[in-house]
């Protein structure tokens, strides 16, 4: 009897074990991002001009500076060379959701999947979370 126990509990133990961290990196439904991707009010190529990051704990607030290079759509009516400033955040700590967006760099270029953020102006935010931003081939 107690061998029989012994062997449940390690048999759940083992499978705590392999589920438990599906669940904590746990990301969207597949074809979520591409969804996202083709909803986004805009789609823009740009090159990042400036990188800003405040915060503390878990979740870093993130704010590019951006000059749009190209654009493929734009809702909003965006032209080459206009200056943007889009709002993104970076997890520090393993959280479970979508991808985390990139860091990236001053001088980066890429496409950019966006939607205008509330209040309007040249503010925008991430239309595809992690998967917002793509590098150029």
């Amino acid at each position: 009897m107690r061998t029989r126990r012994l062997g449940i509990l390690l048999l759940v133990s083992l499978l705590a074990a392999m589920v438990l961290p599906a669940l904590v990196a746990a990301e969207l439904p597949p074809g979520s991002y591409d969804k996202l991707k083709a909803e986004a009010q805009e789609k823009l190529k740009i090159k990042i001009v400036g990188v800003e990051q405040a915060g503390t704990g878990g979740k870093l607030k993130v704010t590019f500076a951006a000059q749009v290079l190209q654009v493929e759509r734009s809702a909003s009516g965006l032209k080459a060379g206009d200056k943007i400033t889009i709002h993104s955040y970076r997890w520090t700590k393993s959280f479970a959701g979508p991808k985390n967006p990139p860091l990236l760099p001053k001088g980066w270029v890429g496409v950019a999947y966006l939607n205008q953020a509330q209040g309007a102006g040249q503010d925008y935010k991430l239309a595809a979370y992690g998967e917002s931003f793509e590098p150029s081939r």
